[in-house]
Parts: structure tokens; C-alpha cells; sequence
């Protein structure tokens, strides 16, 4: 019979090495005897080395102790290598993902050679705990904790499939908050995350379990419902959903209110795929945002291609910014006195990399009713700055805003922001501002034109005589240029009234110290009259088509200033 004390001087000389290993190792016979241990091996498993050299595993659970001599004797019987993960427990009850690899060895004994099994033990529990954080990360949204994007697709996937061979409809409900930009803007993104934490789980309360929801962006949330009576099924829980959002939300001492807008589809009945329905869901939440938000919709095939279009322009226009297919492009403002350039107006075009060029008057509406305009503003101005810094010192650049961004709580900072990045002097920028989007003007509009007076920004009120409140517009608001409509200046020549009109902007520019500028100037007939009538500032087709940065050191006259005999630029 094997004796260990017939291999001592083996063992003697192998253990300083082995104890200077960082893995437990373990050496058995065909009997699970444990002949060899190092030092890990020992702390590990919390035995002393003269208790666990001639043990056989009794330290382990019997469970665990079954599966470890069943792996021992398929070595010994095959002489095959393993390699085996498995969960161990060490001596402070601390539980470990193991890799254990056994193989065979020969060691000399007084018998002669005999077989023993050497194993040695890797602890990859960061690892799977890494790998396991990192599948989480890739499935699930990091702030709230609920299913992300791509997961969502993968049930939605699942669902559908399943739907094809029982014949239960899909549900996919698609929800975004109203006023949730509004609270982050004024609470900070602090609160807001606290907000979508809370709302995550106010809508995994209200969906069975069989069910997914996902936050798969900012404020957009989806929820996957399966194996329901439908319409009725996805409508109940809307209306649950839209209910529960409506109750006010508590973070911290700040007391929150959003609400929901909910867009829904079925598959089969409004979709045949997954990107159909998800695109139709989408269109539904399109139309319950243009009709006020706070409610839900099921999708329904548009009667014209209108809308339809519609919803396509704003889905390319969300993501058209971040994939640098918006630009600028910059009109002259011209010194009527002596033609030079005094400004140029900042106006966004985007190059659709399917569709060509869309014009502004399509996409711009688009993005002012869809809250889009915010990014798009801001983005213009901090673009718009950045290249103005760049022109020479006495050139300004013009920028619209819209209303949107007026009431935005932010604009002001967006614009200091903009400023100290260009390094652009505030005396250089001017905001123009349509009267229509003064109609119904709130304090914070007032508060915002004051804070921008402050910094020395310019302000220009746009398309002046065009509305039915122009004149209290400059008489309440502190403007410092206006802008005769383009309406009256192309009716110079045939309309006596126009020409009447113009005149008295002009004088009202004058006894209000208010610069003016005539805008839409596009033949020779009405730079005469204009230049007659001592308009001190012209902007139009014939003084100069916009065009991407400009050379603001070319201050050439062009031809119609300096021959006004010749044909008009077309």
C-alpha cells in the first residue's frame, strides 16, 4: 500500500516552490487522498497543511466533494486532461468561480511509478463578474435599470415570432414624456435622472411579467406586450400608464410633474416586421405630440402622404445634426451708403444624403413644432459664433431664434457658452426674432430679452409691419434693430401703400434710435427706391446670395450698386 512518507524527499523539495505559487495546488492518489497541498491551497480552503495533506476533501460539501471525485476518477480511468469550472466555497464562506484543471503525473513511491492526479485551481470570479457586468451593461440602460435598445429588439424579435406560430397579437407601445426637458432644464440633470428612475418604475409596477419595457433613449420608453386580447389589451394599459404619469413626482424637496404621450401598433394588423411596427408605433406618438401630447393613439394608415412625410422629415432631423448634415450658409447685410458689408445672416441648410437638399421652409416648421428647434438652435449658435469669431472685428453675425428657444430656460447660457468658446464679442452677435413668435409673450421672455441686453447682445425684431403687434413689440421690448418685411419691399414699385409704409418704419427707426434694415431686395427698381427713401441697410438676391463661409475681407461692390442700369441677378 502507497505510504507519503515514502515520497517525503520528493515532496520536500517540491514545496518551497509550490508554496511560492499564487494558485492552490493539490496533489491526490486513486483513493482522493490529498498527498500534496501548497500554501494557497491550505488558505484557501482554511486547513492547516498537516490537516489537509492526507484528507480527501472532507473539507467540501458532500455535493460538491461527489462531483470532484467523479471528475478524479474519470482522469485516472482515461488519462485524460480536464479542465472543469465550478462554484467553491472557501473557509470564510466567501463563494468562488474556480477553473480547475487535472491532469496526470507519475511521482516514484516505494511501489515503483504510480499515477496521481495534479490539480491546480484558478479563482476567475472578477472575471465572470466582469464578463457578467459587461453582458448586463450591453442589455440594459445603466440609469434606471431597465432592458436598453438593443434587448428590447431581441424581445420584440422573439415575441413576433412566437406570434407567427400561435397567432397571439403584439402589442408595441412607444412613450415619451411631456415637460421632462423643461424639469431637467430647470431642476438640473440631477433631478431629471431621479425623475426617469422614478418613472421606470411606476411603468414595470403596471406590466405583467411576461411583458418588457426598456428606456431605449433620453425620455422615450417602450414597453413589448404579448398574449392579449388587442386593441383592447394595449389600451387599458395606456390608460393605466398615462394615469400613473400624470401623479406628481417627488425628488427630494422638488415636486415634478410630466406626462405621457403614448403611440401604439399591433403586429400582424398594423405591421408585418419588427421595424414596421416600431416605425408605425412611432408615427402614432408623432401624432398624439402634434395634437398636445399627455394621451395615447393607435397607429392609422394616413389618408395622404402628407403626414406621412411629415414624421419622415422629423425622424432624419433628429439625427441629422449629430451626422454633420446640417450646415450654414450666409447672406450680406450691405451699408446702403457705401455697399460694404456690415453682417451677415446665419441660415441652416441640410443636405439629406438620400434626399438632396431640403429646403428650410420644409424642415424648419417641422423642428419648431416638434421641439427639435431647441438642438438645432443651439447648435446654429454656437456654429454661427464660432465662425463669425473669425471674420473681421466691425462684421456682425444675425441669428434666428425661434420661440421655442425663448422660452427655453437655457438660451442664455447657451449663449455665453457659445461666446467664451468662439470668443466672439456679445456686441457682434445679434438674435432676430420673428413677431409671431412674440404672440401671447410670457415673463420668461421678458426675463430672457433683459439677461441678453445685459450681455451686450444685439436684438433684432424680424419681418416688422408683417403682424398686428409690431408697434407695441418695440415700444415694450428693448430691440435694437427692425426689419421692414420683405412683403412691402417687393411691392415697392407697384403699390403706392408700400411705399407709404416703408417710409413710416423708417421714420419710426429714426425717432426710436432703432436701426433698419429692408430685407428680400431682389431687382434694381426697389434698391433705387430704397436707396431714395434713405434706408440704411439693404439684404437680399441682388446684394448677395447666401453662401457658405464667406471671406468677410472681399467687401467687392457688386455690380448693381455701382450700375444700376444693368439686369438684375437671376
Amino acid at each position: 500500500m502507497f505510504s507519503r512518507s515514502s515520497i517525503r524527499t520528493t515532496v520536500e523539495n517540491l514545496q518551497a516552490i509550490l508554496n511560492a505559487l499564487p494558485s492552490p495546488i493539490l496533489i491526490k492518489d486513486r483513493n482522493h487522498q490529498i498527498v500534496v497541498a501548497n500554501q494557497a491551497a491550505c488558505e484557501f480552503l482554511g486547513v492547516p497543511q498537516s490537516e489537509l495533506v492526507g484528507s480527501s476533501d472532507e473539507q467540501l460539501p458532500e455535493e460538491q466533494r461527489a462531483v470532484f471525485w467523479e471528475i478524479d476518477d474519470h482522469v485516472f480511468q482515461t488519462g485524460e486532461r480536464s479542465e472543469n469550472e465550478e462554484v467553491v466555497t472557501d473557509a470564510r464562506g466567501e463563494v468562488h468561480v474556480m477553473v480547475t484543471r487535472k491532469r496526470l503525473i507519475q511521482l516514484e513511491t516505494d511501489e515503483g511509478n504510480e499515477p496521481f492526479i495534479l490539480a491546480i485551481l484558478s479563482d476567475v470570479t472578477k472575471i465572470r463578474e466582469a464578463e457578467a457586468r459587461a453582458v448586463y451593461l450591453a442589455e440594459h440602460d445603466p440609469l434606471t435599470g431597465l432592458s436598453n435598445r438593443n434587448q428590447l429588439i431581441q424581445k420584440l424579435i422573439d415575441a413576433i415570432n412566437l406570434s407567427k406560430r400561435n397567432g397571439a397579437k403584439v402589442g408595441l407601445l412607444l412613450l415619451d414624456l411631456d415637460g421632462f426637458k423643461q424639469v431637467n432644464d430647470r431642476y438640473g440633470h440631477a433631478v431629471g435622472d431621479e425623475l426617469l428612475r422614478v418613472v421606470a418604475r411606476r411603468l414595470s409596477t403596471h406590466i405583467r411579467i411576461v411583458d418588457s419595457v426598456a428606456r431605449i433613449g433620453g425620455d422615450e420608453f417602450c414597453i413589448v406586450q404579448v398574449g392579449l386580447q388587442q386593441p383592447a389589451g394595449a389600451f387599458t394599459l395606456a390608460e393605466r400608464l398615462v394615469s400613473a404619469l400624470e401623479q406628481p413626482i417627488v425628488v427630494g424637496e422638488i415636486q415634478a410633474s410630466v406626462s405621457a404621450s403614448i403611440g401604439i401598433a399591433l403586429f400582424p394588423d398594423d405591421a408585418s416586421s419588427e421595424d414596421e411596427l416600431y416605425r408605425n408605433s412611432d408615427m402614432a406618438l408623432y401624432a398624439v405630440k402634434k395634437s398636445g401630447g399627455s394621451g395615447y393613439l393607435r397607429f392609422d394608415h394616413p389618408a395622404d402622404s402628407h403626414e406621412e412625410a411629415q414624421w419622415n422629415i422629423e425622424k432624419d432631423l433628429r439625427g441629422a445634426i449629430t451626422r454633420g448634415e446640417i450646415s450654414l450658409v450666409y447672406q450680406p447685410l450691405r451699408a446702403t451708403e457705401d455697399s460694404r458689408i456690415v453682417g451677415y445672416e446665419a441660415l441652416a441648410r441640410w443636405d439629406h444624403p438620400e434626399k438632396g437638399a431640403i429646403p428650410p421652409e420644409v424642415f424648419v416648421p417641422v423642428a419648431e413644432t416638434t421641439g427639435i428647434i431647441r438642438r438645432l438652435g443651439n447648435w446654429i449658435l454656437k456654429a454661427a459664433c464660432r465662425d463669425a469669431a473669425t471674420w473681421p472685428e466691425d462684421v456682425r453675425v444675425s441669428v434666428n431664434v425661434s420661440s421655442t428657444q425663448l422660452e427655453d430656460g437655457q438660451l442664455v447660457e447657451t449663449i455665453e457658452n457659445a461666446l467664451e468658446i468662439s470668443g466672439l464679442s456679445p456686441s457682434r452677435l445679434e438674435l432676430e426674432i420673428k413677431e409671431s413668435a412674440l404672440i401671447g409673450q410670457t415673463d420668461r421672455i421678458g426675463q430672457t430679452f433683459s439677461a441678453l441686453k445685459k450681455l451686450g447682445i444685439r436684438l433684432a425684431l424680424d419681418d416688422f409691419g408683417a403682424g398686428s403687434s409690431s408697434i407695441s413689440s418695440i415700444q415694450r421690448l428693448p430691440f435694437d434693430r427692425i426689419k421692414i418685411d420683405r412683403s412691402f419691399v417687393s411691392s415697392l414699385a407697384s403699390d403706392a401703400r408700400s411705399v407709404a409704409i416703408v417710409r413710416a418704419i423708417l421714420a419710426i427707426g429714426k425717432e426710436l434710435n432703432l436701426s433698419v434694415t429692408a430685407e428680400g431686395v431682389e431687382n434694381e427698381g426697389q434698391l433705387v427706391a430704397l436707396r431714395h427713401m434713405g434706408c440704411p441697410e439693404l439684404q437680399g438676391y441682388l446684394l448677395g446670395r447666401p453662401a457658405p463661409l464667406p471671406n468677410a475681407d472681399d467687401q467687392s461692390e457688386p455690380a448693381q450698386l455701382r450700375d444700376t442700369g444693368s439686369q438684375p441677378e437671376t
